[in-house]
């Protein structure tokens, strides 16, 4: 063995391990497109992994199995939203800056996130079929609760908010203002003779989610 093979040999481990954490996250990849766009029944294994550019047996190896590719992806794309909800700063001694601040992350997220969109469509075509066997699901979204939690708290205590604010609720309707656009888009362009994929409107849109989000809170 030459002095440059005894040189190579203790760092050789290191890019088998780095080609294979690019080859997950390169399956993840393919594996959340394919999904937000056929959903999980329509979905092929053998678009994932030529995409992927790997092999069916490493897909297998990592993931069991189509569904357990599937709830990765799908925990995945929970996990990012709600890391990304975390770097927030909010000030919970400004409450109602705090809230208009979470419309505008989620507003602008779902926007920039086209497959978590279709992850959700199509997760909900199935009722909810595998996000229900996740825990990681729920137990990512505690800090959320609690943070809209605090922010009505805090809201109240200083007179800005009304009583008998239920912060389920006004997560789901800062959802609704942030997706109902998105998901419907298409057909309410049509029926309303309106574009509403243009930056214009959808400007407009966040506007006024931010209005009806703070008249609601503040409603005497």
């Amino acid at each position: 063995m030459s002095d440059a093979d005894h040189e190579a040999a203790p760092d050789a481990p290191a890019p088998r391990k780095r080609n294979a954490e690019r080859t997950r996250k390169a399956i993840m990849s393919a594996a959340s497109k394919e999904f937000s766009q056929a959903g999980f029944a329509g979905a092929r294994i053998e678009r994932i992994v030529k995409a992927a550019k790997c092999n069916i047996r490493m897909l297998y190896h990592y993931f069991g199995d189509k569904k357990g590719l599937y709830v990765a992806v799908l925990e995945a794309a929970y996990e990012d939203l709600r890391n990304r909800e975390a770097e927030l700063k909010i000030d919970f001694d400004k409450p109602l800056e705090g809230f208009l601040e979470l419309q505008r992350f989620t507003f602008e997220y779902f926007e920039k996130n086209p497959r978590f969109e279709g992850l959700l469509r199509n997760e909900n075509l199935m009722q909810g079929k595998f996000v229900a066997q996740s825990r990681k699901v729920t137990e990512t979204a505690f800090p959320l609760r609690r943070t809209i939690e605090r922010l009505i708290e805090s809201g109240q205590e200083q007179g800005l908010f009304r009583d008998n604010l239920d912060p389920i609720q006004i997560y789901v309707t800062i959802a609704a203002m942030s997706r109902f656009h998105l998901a419907n888009g298409w057909s309410l362009s049509v029926t309303l003779d309106t574009d509403m994929s243009t930056a214009e409107w959808r400007r407009a849109r966040l506007q006024h989610a931010l209005d009806v989000l703070e008249g609601y809170l503040t409603a005497a």
